[in-house]
């Protein structure tokens, strides 16, 4: 058995149906860390005997909330056993506990949240998988600021004052894009360390197409939220040129027939319309927030 780091540590996983791996990456998690928690999100199989039987502490939703709801539920409870360092990791098998160590040395080192990052090995991620992740941390760069390259890993560790600065509030999978946010804010140091890469065909049971496009649509709403100037220019600015150039189509036919296109002018005039409001909509939030802060 590996031996244990020389501080209290503590790994917490939120769990969806995952009797067919819980205990497994318990009994693995338990060789690296002090206490392991559970959070069973509702589950309708065996999800909470099987991770109390390994050894876990479980806390049981009663309903399924999101895995957001789950994180937070996680870290109000570890708030309660103040631990040096918080591991979080996925229950589908897609991490390796074998990783933990990794992550808890770049905490130790002075790191407020240590990201496990897949990149390393994408040639072993899905390539439609490998294109979402890279939408989603894009979009995740611009709302925070940080140099994230796979701002969606759910395995990552938290230091002590990380576990009691952040506060989150997304219920969702955009919970990992939230806390690289919230970490940012407050100026807390982030860094990302090189994870094994696994994929099983009966791992995670959520529609990847689906979990993308629901978790791109939350970061959008905080995009929204804090750099409006940012969203509504870039929206309002591109409804403009698109209205622009049908503008352009509607004088083109005009000047070849003589005959206004009143559909298609119609839908320039409401592009346009509709793009300078959002350029000026995205000034007034933008003014706004700045006198807020």
């Amino acid at each position: 058995m590996a031996k244990k780091q020389n501080v209290k540590t503590l790994a917490a996983m939120p769990a969806y149906n995952e009797e067919k791996y819980i205990g497994s990456l318990i009994l693995k998690a338990r060789q690296y860390v002090d206490k392991v928690i559970v959070v069973d999100d509702g589950s309708t199989d065996c999800t909470a005997e099987v991770a109390g039987l390994a050894g876990a502490t479980v806390i049981r939703h009663g309903e399924n909330r999101g895995k957001g709801a789950a994180v937070q539920s996680i870290l109000a409870e570890a708030r309660k056993i103040a631990p040096d360092i918080l591991v979080l990791l996925d229950a589908d098998a897609q991490h390796s506990p074998d990783d933990i160590p990794a992550l808890i040395k770049s905490v130790m080192d002075g790191h407020d949240l240590a990201i496990g990052s897949r990149e390393e090995q994408a040639n072993k991620t899905p390539y439609y998988r490998r294109i979402g992740q890279k939408i989603l941390s894009f979009s995740t760069r611009a709302v925070s600021k940080a140099s994230v390259v796979d701002s969606e890993s759910g395995f990552r560790a938290l230091s002590s004052k990380a576990l009691n600065t952040l506060d989150l509030t997304e219920n969702g999978f955009a919970i990992e894009s939230e806390m690289i946010t919230r970490a940012a804010d407050n100026n807390l140091s982030i860094t990302e360390v090189p994870i094994t890469n696994i994929y099983t065909k009966d791992g995670s049971t959520i529609n990847p197409f689906r979990h993308g496009i629901g978790v791109l649509a939350r970061i959008l709403v905080l995009v929204s939220e804090r750099k409006p100037l940012f969203f509504f220019g870039v929206l309002g600015l591109i409804l403009s040129v698109l209205g622009f150039l049908t503008g352009l189509r509607v004088i083109n036919i005009f000047s070849a027939t003589s005959v206004i296109p009143i559909g298609t002018a119609l839908i320039s005039m409401v592009l346009l319309t509709i793009g300078v409001l959002c350029i000026f909509t995205g000034i007034i939030l933008h003014v706004l927030t700045r006198r807020t802060r």
